[in-house]
Order: C-alpha cells, then sequence, then structure tokens
C-alpha cells in the first residue's frame, strides 16, 4: 500500500494510492469509466427530465394551493370543461377559494407588421394573475372595469413575445397593437420566468355573454382556483359537489355530471406521469446493470491483486483495512465515471428533448440544473458503494497459506466468485427482459396505431386553419361569405383538384359537440340528451377529405342558410338512432330547429387509440363558427405553402396563418406520445441488451478460464469438442434461464404501469413476452459459445507448464 507520510490522514493515503492502482491499468480504468459514464449519464439525463416535469413545483408562488375544476358524465364526456353556470354558482357560494378564475383560450392574429403572426391569446377573468401570486412585470393587469363590454380592448403581453414581437421596446406601455385587426391598448408585460399552462402570447379580459351565468349547456371554458391557506382538496371536492348537486336538483341539464378538483399540476402532468416514471425506473435498471458489470470486472481484476491482498494481510492488514481500501478505489472510480457522466447527462438531455412531442408538457421548464448536479454526486457515490462493496469483500477473503503457495488457486474463492458472477448474470438478464418487453409492447402499439384506418384518406392532402374573429365577422353570413371565398381561391391553386372547410379538422386541436333528439328522443329530458361531435362542412369537405359517402348525397351549392336545413350522419350514429336507415329522418342539434337526414357517411376516428362516437354534419352556409380549417386535396402534385399563405392573404392581407401543414404530420402528431415513449424506451433496453451480453461473455470467459485443467483433462481424456462447447453453453444457459423466469415477474409489474399507453394488444401479449425471452437466449447463447469454442483449444502441456 506504500508509506503514509508523517501526518498524512488515512483517507488521504487510500485516495493516492487509490489513483495510483487506476494510472497502473489504463485499460480496466477506462473501461469502468465508459461503463459507468453511460449508465450514470442516462439516469442523471432522464431524472432531469423527471424533475422537471413532475417534482419541480409549477412557476408561480404556493402553487401547491392551485387546483383546476373538471366535471364529467361518462361515457361520452369522461373529463370535461365545467358549465359557465358552475362557475358562477360555485363563485358565489364556495369558501373554500380565496380565488376563482375562468379562463378560454384560442389563436388570434398580430398584424400591423409585414406579416400576420399567429399568437396563442388566453381571455381570463380579471383575478386571473392575482390567483396566480404573479402580476405583470411591466404595468398592471386588469381590472373589474376592464371585464366590462366597451373596455375590453386592453392586451397583457407574455415576456416572449414583447422580445420576439416588439424588440423588447421600453416605452411598449400605452401603445396600441392590432389582434384580428382590432386595436388593443398593451397595459402589461409578465415577467420571463411566468409560463401559463397553455404557453400563452397575450392576455385579455374575458367579458361574458349576456346569460352565461344561467347557462348549464355551455362548456368552452377552463375554470381553476386557488385554495384558502385554512382549505385542503378534500374539502374544495366536498364544497363544489355539494353545490353542484344542489344546482341539479333545479337544473335538468346540470344533471348526470359530476365534479372534480385536481392539484394543477397533477391537471398538467397526469399524461406523462406513467411513461415519464417507468423511463426513469428504465434508467435506474440501465445503471443497475452497468454497475453490476463493474462490479464483474472488479471482481476479474482481484485476480491478479490476490498475492497482493495476501502478503499485506500476512505483514498484518486487517480485513477492515483491505475492503477500506479497496471501496475507496471503487469510489473514486465512481466518481470519475460521474463526472463523465454529467458530460453523457447534458448531452442525452438535448436528445430527450428533442425527441419529446412540442405539446410534451412543461418541456420549456427542463434544465440541467443544479439539482440535476446533487443528484448526480450523490448517484455517483451510491454507485460506488453499491458496486464496489462486494468485491471489496469478495476479495479481501483470502486464505494466506494457501495464496503464498506457488501455484495456490484459491478454490473456495474462486467458487463464491462463480456464484456472484452467476447471480449477475441472472439480475442483467431479468432487469433486461424488463426492459425489452416494455419497448416490445409500445413497438407493438405503435405498429397498430399507424395501421388504424381514421376513416379518411390523409396522403395527398393538406390541412390549414383561420379564425373569423367576432369583431370583424360578427354574423353568420359574412363567415359563410368569406369562407366560400377562400375555398375558391385556394382551389383556383395549380394541383389543387378539391378543397373543403370545416370548423375543425380530425387529429387537429379542438372540437365541438352538441345535444341532439330524433322523434324517438323527443321526450327525453334535456339532462338526458345523447351527444354528438358537430363539424360543420362546406360542399366539398368529404371529397378533399375521402371520407366515402354510405347513403344518400353529399351538400350540396343550395343547401344555403335559405334553403330547408339538412344534416348528415355516420355510420355509427345512423345504426345507432336509426337502425341503419337515416335518411329521411329528422334531427334537432339544439333548440326546436330540425334538420333532414340527407346522408350518411363513414366514420371517422378524432384520436386513433380511440372509439368512434356519434358525429353530426351540417352545412357551413347553414350554421358556422369563428374558425375554419381548409382541407386541399392535391394527390400527386406538388402544393408550396407559400402559394397557400400568398392565396389568403389576397382575400384578407391581415388573416394569420395557423397549422399549415400536410394531413399525415397531424395524424402522426396525434401519436406523438406514444412515439416518445417507445423510443426512450427502445434506447435504454438496446443499452441494457448490450451491457447483458457483455456480461454473459465475461462470466463465461472467466469461467473457462478459471477451468482451462479441467476442460484440457476432458479433451486429453477422448471429449469431443462440441461436448465441451455443449457443457459451457448449457451452463450459461441455465443462468439465463433463471434471469428470463425473474425477469418476467418485473415485465407483468411494468405493463401494468403502461397499459394506459397501450393499443391493440394486451398488457400479457404472448408474443410480445415469448419473442423477447427466445431473444435473449439465443443472443445469451451466443454471447456464451466465443469462450465456450475458445475451451475447446485449451491444449494440456500448456496448462501443465503453467502449473
Amino acid at each position: 500500500m506504500g508509506q503514509r507520510g508523517p501526518g498524512e490522514h488515512p483517507m488521504m493515503h487510500d485516495l493516492r494510492f487509490a489513483f495510483r492502482q487506476l494510472v497502473k491499468a489504463p485499460g480496466f480504468t477506462l473501461a469502468v469509466l465508459l461503463t459507468l459514464a453511460g449508465g450514470i449519464g442516462a439516469c442523471v439525463a432522464i431524472f432531469s427530465v423527471v424533475n422537471g416535469v413532475l417534482l419541480r413545483p409549477l412557476p408561480y408562488p404556493e402553487s401547491d394551493r392551485l387546483v383546476v375544476i373538471r366535471e364529467s358524465n361518462p361515457p361520452a364526456f369522461p373529463d370535461f370543461r365545467p358549465a359557465s353556470a358552475h362557475y358562477f354558482e360555485w363563485k358565489e357560494a364556495a369558501t373554500q377559494f380565496e380565488q376563482l378564475v375562468a379562463v378560454r383560450g384560442g389563436p388570434r392574429s398580430l398584424t400591423g407588421s409585414s406579416e400576420p403572426i399567429r399568437v396563442r391569446c388566453l381571455s381570463v377573468t380579471p383575478n386571473y394573475f392575482a390567483a396566480l401570486h404573479t402580476p405583470p412585470e411591466r404595468g398592471r393587469d386588469f381590472t373589474a372595469e376592464d371585464a366590462l363590454r366597451g373596455n375590453e380592448s386592453v392586451v397583457v403581453l407574455s415576456h416572449g413575445l414583447w422580445l420576439r414581437g416588439f424588440g423588447a421596446r421600453p416605452d411598449i406601455l400605452e401603445q396600441s397593437i392590432q389582434l384580428d385587426g382590432h386595436p388593443f391598448r398593451v397595459i402589461g408585460v409578465m415577467p420571463q420566468e411566468f409560463q401559463s399552462g397553455d404557453r400563452s402570447d397575450v392576455f385579455t379580459p374575458l367579458v361574458w355573454n349576456e346569460g352565461a351565468a344561467r347557462d348549464h349547456r355551455s362548456r368552452f371554458f377552463d375554470v381553476f382556483g386557488r385554495l384558502r391557506s385554512s382549505a385542503s382538496l378534500e374539502s374544495a371536492q366536498s364544497e363544489v359537489a355539494r353545490i353542484n348537486e344542489q344546482v341539479a336538483a333545479q337544473n335538468p341539464d346540470s344533471r348526470g355530471w359530476s365534479v372534480k378538483v385536481i392539484p394543477m399540476l397533477e391537471s398538467r402532468v397526469k399524461n406523462v406521469r406513467p411513461v415519464l416514471i417507468s423511463v426513469l425506473g428504465a434508467g435506474a435498471f440501465l445503471l443497475l446493470i452497468a454497475c453490476t458489470n463493474v462490479a464483474n470486472l472488479l471482481l476479474a481484476r482481484a485476480t491478479t491483486r490476490t498475492k497482493e491482498i495476501a502478503t499485506r494481510t500476512a505483514l498484518g492488514a486487517s480485513r477492515g483495512r483491505i475492503v477500506r481500501q479497496l471501496l475507496v478505489e471503487a469510489i473514486v472510480l465512481a466518481g470519475l465515471g460521474g463526472l463523465l457522466g454529467l458530460l453523457v447527462a447534458h448531452w442525452g438531455l438535448g436528445v430527450l428533448m428533442s425527441l419529446a412531442p412540442e405539446d410534451f408538457p412543461r418541456k420549456s421548464e427542463v434544465a440541467f440544473d443544479g439539482h440535476t448536479v446533487i443528484f448526480a454526486l450523490a448517484l455517483s457515490l451510491l454507485t460506488g458503494i453499491v458496486f464496489g462493496l462486494v468485491p471489496a469483500i469478495q476479495t479481501a477473503r483470502v486464505d494466506v497459506n494457501e495464496l503464498l503457495k506457488d501455484g495456490g488457486r484459491g478454490a473456495s474463492a474462486t467458487r463464491r466468485s462463480q456464484r456472484w458472477r452467476g447471480a449477475v448474470v441472472v439480475v442483467q438478464v431479468a432487469v433486461t427482459l424488463v426492459l425489452l418487453v416494455g419497448a416490445g409492447l409500445l413497438m407493438r402499439t405503435f405498429a397498430a396505431l399507424e395501421k388504424v384506418d381514421p376513416g379518411f384518406q390523409s396522403e395527398g392532402a393538406l390541412a390549414v386553419r383561420i379564425s373569423m374573429p367576432k369583431e370583424r365577422f360578427a354574423t353568420h353570413e359574412q363567415r359563410a361569405v368569406f369562407t366560400e371565398q377562400i375555398t375558391q381561391r385556394l382551389a383556383a391553386l395549380p394541383g389543387v383538384t378539391a378543397v373543403g372547410a370545416s370548423q375543425f379538422v380530425p387529429f387537429m386541436e379542438g372540437g365541438d359537440f352538441t345535444y341532439f333528439r330524433t322523434a324517438a328522443l323527443s321526450a327525453t329530458s334535456a339532462a338526458e340528451l345523447p351527444a354528438a361531435s358537430t363539424f360543420h362542412v362546406t360542399p366539398d369537405y368529404f371529397k378533399a377529405m375521402r371520407i366515402p359517402l354510405i347513403h344518400g348525397r353529399p351538400f350540396e351549392s343550395f343547401d344555403t342558410a335559405k334553403a330547408a336545413h339538412v344534416a348528415i350522419v355516420n355510420e355509427t350514429m345512423a345504426r345507432t338512432y336509426f337502425g341503419g336507415d337515416a335518411i329521411g329522418k329528422r334531427i334537432s342539434g339544439g333548440g326546436d330547429d330540425w334538420s333532414e337526414i340527407v346522408g350518411v357517411v363513414g366514420d371517422v376516428k378524432q384520436e386513433l387509440d380511440g372509439e368512434v362516437g356519434m358525429q353530426l354534419y351540417f352545412p357551413f352556409a347553414q350554421i358556422s363558427s369563428g374558425y375554419a380549417a381548409f382541407v386541399l386535396r392535391h394527390d400527386d402534385a406538388v402544393v408550396q405553402p407559400d402559394a397557400v399563405r400568398s392565396a389568403i392573404y389576397e382575400i384578407d392581407k391581415n388573416q394569420a396563418v395557423d397549422s399549415l401543414k400536410p394531413l399525415p404530420e397531424w395524424v402522426a402528431e396525434s401519436i406523438s406520445g406514444q412515439r416518445f415513449a417507445m423510443l426512450l424506451f427502445g434506447i435504454f433496453s438496446g443499452a441494457a441488451l448490450f451491457l447483458s451480453v457483455m456480461g454473459v461473455y465475461s462470466v463465461t470467459g472467466y469461467a473457462v478460464t478459471q477451468r482451462e485443467r479441467e476442460f484440457s483433462i476432458r479433451s486429453a481424456l477422448g471429449a469431443m469438442p462440441r461436448d465441451i462447447v455443449r457443457l459451457v453453453v448449457l451452463q450459461s444457459g441455465k443462468l439465463i434461464a433463471v434471469g428470463i423466469a425473474a425477469g418476467l415477474v418485473g415485465a407483468f409489474a411494468l405493463a401494468r404501469l403502461l397499459e394506459p399507453f397501450l393499443f391493440g394488444i394486451g398488457r400479457y401479449d404472448p408474443l410480445t413476452y415469448g419473442g423477447i425471452a427466445l431473444l435473449l437466449l439465443l443472443v445469451g447463447g451466443i454471447a456464451a459459445l466465443v469462450p465456450a469454442r475458445r475451451a475447446t483449444r485449451i491444449d494440456l502441456m500448456s496448462v501443465l507448464r503453467a502449473e
């Protein structure tokens, strides 16, 4: 161990000695550092994501008191916005809330520059910023007077829009900006760290329509609140539920709806929590495999230091002293590996975020910060202790008399180390199987989703969305004329074969629904009426989308506002409510207005992994909304996005073009969450498989080295090479089989966690489990075969001379 300097602390001496030992074995040191850097780096990178998304508080003071209020009426509406009347009831009667806020978001056009810019606008009640305890950094927030009709043309800018849209002008306050061609006065700018839930660019005061407080069917507003310091989640839940029961007793439209108070953080991340926890576990499993491989390397190196350890023991070094020195070496290795792991994690975090979908919650809040560094250092220390302790104890258990003899082989120590190495293989195979099964289930889910027929042909179509703000398009006739003008201009573009419009295209954000009546439902109470997804479409919409017409006719140009009202339903609705014969029947989309059903079209998926519900179509010329999404069918021709923008600008130079992209991209983005989960599990499971193969190879190779004498004698006595190969491979195969059996238990548990992300397969899919098990047997067998074949070439005389 070398001499300790006068006054030198024993630990400093151990550190100095550890560095000297590592420098003497550069190959071993490099192999360990690279293995640890990969394992620690992967684990730290995914921890950064989990910390930024799940663990870090929302960027508002006392954010743990912020809650979101949702309502449900399954099966049609398992999670939906509250009725506007309920908001007013809660605001009037609830005592558990310090503030209750209603918001409604939507895109708007920021004009006044060379080209209109689409911005995300959030209309909020005046207490919005007070509820978040975050006032504007410049200027003021909204007052009650700002929310009065006629006073609402004021705006607060996000810090990001102030920078990129106005060059961080210091005189921006009281300046006028144009939103959808309407002037708004800037009264405030938010701080840089402020983040709204939907990353809004501008905030305007919410002005309620007359009668909103009595509207129990309008559900266009999200509601959140701040609990009083004396309130709890349970007390708030109980109070709003009691209020809703009282309201439902007096208004049939509120019956059947239940209410749920949810922490705001949980509400924002609930869709990604299971997969992030699963991937964090995958990172921990990968680190475990890396640690076991390093432990194996330490044990292998220990065989070259047995006489050194025996000599030190004979000279009076205690077993505890030796264990401490070997453990210090392991911790030094882990520390250096952790530093390299930080570099890997920093790079890996960038890769992870580049793979994450754009709508990934709290994506902008994920950062490589001090918490990440502290976690990496703590993880490195723990790793050093975990992978270093057992090899240190094993190495320190030496038989001095045996090992100091010439030719002493330490058989008992070899048997102990072989049992340890066998256990390592079992653990590695088990963990790898768990990760591979997770990746396999997600890959099969993704493959199943890609094969789903959405009910329309996305290839050869382009979608673009615009808005028609009420300030400029106040009447239905104005919206209908404007939509027809743009339709005709887009249809004139070269290569375009059909143009159709709807307020929403499948897989776009948003959607409308309506409660409907049929003749059979005429006596049904309003509270028990069924609901259907509702689309307002132009005549060529079905042609542009390639949605098949099953019966009847499509909408025609003569289906105007002055003509008899007509409707089209999907197959599911025709079968469910009309026995399959819907043509000529009447349906009401609310109120006393009835429409004749003139056509039945195929079912269209709104989500690839969702169920097809009731779908009801009305002519855009008869019923319209403030949005229009245009679908351009171009088949083999190429339609340039710039040409589409120019065509729209020719009709309205203040119209910002939103969401212009091929329709297949909209479909692909709808399953971006599943793709992200699949990629993460694929990366981690691939790395785990590689490390496990290396583990099987090294353990088998070490076993062959220890049994050279036995194999050479077997060969000399007539054993065939295939017999020796079979003996070695079967022994490794037994370890792999035990690891597979143990891994299946963990895989079943993981499948339960991943179940919300699965589609088209069961969580206990036999093809996935069986295929992964066979893959591990095959790959493990190949890894054991190479050293097994080496065992057949051992020369007896060379072994005896070495003895």
